[in-house]
């Protein structure tokens, strides 16, 4: 049997302003000629479909007319929900998702029969117990939650996942191919550098071990992370990772999908396919006083690139980003880094630096403090929000 394993799509992304989904259609296309072309039995997708809980129409047609294709090619799938998806709405169209193949479990149930899946094949029968993503403060009462100490929180939230994968487990056939199917962060996973959510999970002990899957399972598929790599060898388990570079903390990551080959009872085979859709993400760091002979290698680069500007005490930034903006049509984003001295000798009181308010913030505590952790710099970015939502500007 031959299933491939996909996952974080993430339709509906857009990165500095730029859509992402025509990139994303395209290579859900790639994946789809891929799982014909590789005469795939079937094909998992370890949630994140959509980038958020209300996708454009754009990114909703991306991802059905995948699974349409599938349909088209008498390819089953099997489908959880990510954390970056409306779970409840992926439950609402279940049925519909059924008429083309695509087996969908968007919330977790105390019925184990609910997070069973079974796909027959020309190639023998695929059981997928497929857990879709389960935040800690849905497995934990929250009241609960308040007067634990880290160790006890991670222990509890461990042995409630543990005990979903466990009766998953249980439901596994013998003479079929078996598989688990899931959302969530493991020890020892290497995130992207654009994945704060993750970053959180491993910050806070927000995990999951390998050694507490199934033994039965003969290939575990994940999602969650964008960074493809293989955690265990028993049972097999792998992120596939996201489809694109997402985000420029992705930028020069090979994308791929994984292609198991497996016989019932037998150790599975991982084979990696990798993807040569979408546009590749490049950050560039130059000085303020020399930045024009610093970007030649954005010269004819048909990515979308960053540009870090590093600015010491006394140097004028003034109109920088425009002209970088208007000299390379690949740029897309400009932030400023402080190298030494007071934010305020780099953006003077007073003065129109062309800096956005948030890129002023981080230059600023930059100067004083180091790098914007990222939680700090995401509650900034909410603050603003509010605050030009109140002053009713058009956002």
């Amino acid at each position: 049997m031959r299933v491939l394993h996909t996952a974080d799509f993430h339709a509906g992304k857009t990165l500095r302003g730029y859509d992402r989904t025509p990139e994303i259609r395209e290579a859900l296309q790639e994946i789809a000629g891929l799982a014909r072309t590789e005469k795939a039995d079937a094909v998992l997708v370890a949630g994140d479909l959509f980038d958020g809980v209300n996708p454009s129409a754009e990114a909703e047609a991306a991802v059905f007319e995948f699974f349409l294709r599938l349909k088209e090619q008498g390819i089953p799938s099997v489908v959880i929900a990510g954390n970056h998806d409306s779970a409840s709405r992926l439950h609402s169209i279940s049925g519909l998702l059924t008429w083309v193949g695509a087996g969908v479990v968007a919330q977790p149930s105390s019925d184990p029969g609910q997070m069973m899946r079974h796909v027959d094949t020309a190639n023998g029968r695929l059981v997928v117990g497929a857990l879709p993503y389960l935040s800690e403060r849905r497995l934990i009462k929250a009241a609960e939650l308040q007067h634990m100490d880290v160790g006890a929180w991670r222990q509890k939230y461990r042995e409630g996942m543990e005990q979903f994968l466990r009766v998953l487990g249980s439901q596994f056939e013998a003479g079929a191919v078996n598989m688990l199917m899931l959302h969530a962060t493991f020890d020892g996973a290497v995130v992207s550098g654009s994945e704060r959510d993750v970053r959180f999970d491993l910050e806070h002990h927000y995990t999951l071990n390998t050694q507490q899957l199934s033994p039965g399972a003969q290939y575990v598929a994940l999602g969650h992370i964008h960074k493809p790599q293989q955690l265990s060898s028993a049972p097999l388990t792998a992120y596939s990772g996201s489809i694109i570079q997402l985000d420029f903390g992705e930028g020069g990551e090979k994308k791929q999908v994984n292609l198991v080959e497996v016989v019932a009872g037998r150790p599975a085979q991982l084979h990696v396919l990798p993807l040569v859709s979408g546009k590749e993400l490049r950050t560039v760091q130059v000085d303020a006083d020399n930045w024009q002979g610093k970007l030649g290698e954005l010269q004819g680069f048909t990515g979308l690139a960053k540009v870090v500007v590093r600015a010491q005490m006394g140097t004028s930034v003034v109109g920088i980003k425009d002209q970088i903006v208007a000299a390379y049509s690949s740029v897309i984003a400009v932030e400023l880094q402080a190298t030494a001295g007071d934010a305020q000798a780099i953006l003077p009181p007073g003065q129109d630096s062309g800096l956005s308010l948030e890129e002023q913030y981080r230059a600023y505590y930059l100067s004083k403090r180091g790098e914007v952790p990222p939680e700090l710099l995401e509650a900034f970015r909410r603050t603003d929000l509010h605050v030009r939502q109140a002053r009713g500007e058009n956002l």
